[in-house]
């Protein structure tokens, strides 16, 4: 590669403040200092070497507002996610919860939070891939950087894909928008594709003339993206699971394809040469088993999840792909994990807002599945809880039950929050490619098989799990226990999107706050994300966006 293309691609991205047309400023990494003289040098693997940390310190970072202590990185994208999905109940005071706005179904337009939060989570993070790739190029030597961006950007762009596509939604309370999704033109339709092309001085134009890309194009993109990383990762041995590996390229790829399986995509027509259905699911459950096989870790056990000290908050053999978070790293007290779901720091939003499970999951809990230990129940007493906290009796009996010990500040420490924020956090776990091989399977070889499937997994839960089951509920025993499992990693409302499920937060002795006791037949409009207004008043190639779907549904009494 030349020198002069090395120092201007890097100068663009040592200067850059705009990351794309409707992006906000993006750092350069600091792990790795680039001096003038490596650049004329056009020493690249050096820049490539400090480059690469960019993607993941970014994953970390705040993107969008100080003052939104839910913008604290990737993982806080899965906790919205868990509340918009209505896995996590807030018990205290909600306007206290940085996250109201997914309990609430609001700010999900052009102009509001969520929009915003999205778009310059991704789009930042996407532009350091492409300038890595850009720099890489097809040069073999560089191989595993290639390989790790379009690892990293097929993730990127999978999670866009799925949330901006607009599948039909039922809005009681604004039937326009369901008009509006139907008779605009944005069915199939996901979000605009920046490559490595977009990078240098025609990149800001050609960004304002850039369409939303139809779903089949999107995909097209996605699986181009995976194959590379498949071919350029085979052989790779990462130092920790900050990188994607050809575990993790093959957990996308399973992702991608469980996506494609849903009825929606059977129905519409726009797959193009995609396969959907059955087709898509079976592809889905094996690659779901080479990510298994690739990886090899074994699945989370008794004593990870339970441990009061590192419980989700270290990386362990089942993690596939992790954020790894140091004290250097922590944002601020509040912009961190453990400020909102740690029931144990004494400082942060946990104290007030109190998020836990529903209440109507904790008699589906098996009694012998050891997660059920780490929920405090309705007439859970403290020395029967003692041996899982670190609180004492008067802060324990304090609490409302519902209370999910599941995700513990760094160390155990409670009182310093920037040493307790300094945790490390999954985005794929082993866990996750095993329950999608048994949905996979019970779409394409039937209940029966499926329900085998579980039964394995949950012996690992379970002293002896047994259940007699008819086949239509197997599915649903499925998604119960996921939703159990990754409670709060924000997996789960791809699956209720995809799967057209509704929800019902008004139940007899509902534990949501009222704004938030929504009902829904099926999927809930505000999983159809919307573009933000930054961009489409720059990319003018953007003719259609997604309808506005706050305030979509209307919070119902407890019934």
């Amino acid at each position: 590669m030349k020198v002069s293309k090395i120092f201007k691609i890097t100068a663009l991205v040592l200067a850059s403040s705009v990351a794309f047309t409707g992006c906000i400023k993006e750092t350069f990494p600091t792990e790795t200092a680039i001096t003038k003289d490596q650049l004329l040098k056009g020493e690249t693997e050096v820049i490539l070497q400090a480059l690469l940390p960019g993607i993941h310190s970014s994953m970390l970072s705040m993107c969008y507002s100080s003052s939104v202590h839910s913008d604290y990185g990737m993982f806080a994208m899965g906790v919205l996610h868990d509340y918009e999905a209505k896995l996590i109940a807030n018990m205290g005071e909600p306007l206290y919860n940085h996250f109201n706005f997914g309990m609430w179904g609001e700010g999900y337009g052009p102009t509001g939070i969520v929009s915003a939060l999205t778009w310059f989570r991704y789009y930042p993070q996407i532009r350091t891939c492409n300038e890595i790739l850009q720099i890489a190029g097809d040069d073999e030597a560089f191989a595993k950087y290639r390989g790790i961006a379009k690892a990293y950007r097929a993730y990127f762009y999978l999670d866009l894909a799925r949330l901006y596509d607009p599948l039909y939604a039922e809005a009681p309370a604004n039937p326009a928008y369901t008009d509006k999704l139907l008779g605009d033109g944005v069915q199939g339709l996901t979000v605009p594709i920046l490559d490595e092309s977009f990078i240098g001085e025609q990149g800001e134009e050609m960004a304002k003339n850039n369409p939303r890309r139809t779903r089949e194009e999107m995909f097209n993109f996605i699986f181009a993206d995976l194959a590379d990383a498949e071919a350029c990762l085979k052989e790779y041995a990462r130092a920790n699971a900050s990188e994607p590996n050809l575990a993790v390229v093959y957990g996308i790829y399973a992702r991608a394809y469980m996506w494609l399986g849903g009825q929606a995509f059977v129905e519409d027509g726009l797959n193009g040469v995609h396969p959907s259905g059955t087709d898509a699911y079976a592809l889905a459950a094996e690659y779901a088993q080479k990510a298994i096989a690739a990886h090899g870790g074994s699945i989370m056990s008794k004593e990870e999840w339970t441990s009061i000290t590192s419980g989700f908050n270290t990386v362990v053999p089942s993690w596939m792909l992790a954020l790894i978070c140091s004290t250097d790293t922590v944002v601020s007290n509040l912009h961190q994990n453990p400020a909102h779901l740690s029931p144990e720091l004494l400082a942060g939003y946990f104290p007030h807002t109190m998020p836990g499970v529903p209440s109507n999951w904790y008699d589906k809990i098996r009694d012998d599945d050891f997660r059920k230990l780490l929920i405090k129940g309705p007439k859970t007493t403290y020395a029967q809880f003692a041996n899982y906290t670190s609180m004492s009796q008067g802060e324990f009996d304090a609490l409302p039950p519902y209370i999910f010990f599941k995700y513990r500040p760094a160390l155990g420490n409670r009182n310093d929050n920037m040493t307790a924020g300094a945790v490390s956090l999954p985005l794929m776990r082993i866990e996750e490619m095993y329950f999608i091989e048994m949905e996979a399977i019970y779409h394409t070889q039937g209940a029966s098989a499926a329900f085998d499937k579980l039964r394995a997994f949950m012996l690992n839960r379970c002293d002896d799990y047994y259940a007699v089951l008819p086949d239509a509920d197997v599915l649903e025993e499925i998604i119960f226990n996921k939703s159990l499992e990754f409670w709060g990693e924000g997996i789960m409302m791809f699956d209720m999107k995809r799967l057209d499920r509704g929800i019902n937060c008004a139940y007899k002795g509902s534990n949501y706050d009222e704004r938030s006791r929504h009902v829904s037949e099926g999927r809930v409009p505000w999983w159809n994300y919307c573009i933000p207004r930054s961009e489409t008043d720059l990319n003018l190639a953007i003719t259609v966006n997604n309808p506005d779907p706050s305030y979509a549904l209307e919070a119902q009494k407890e019934l």
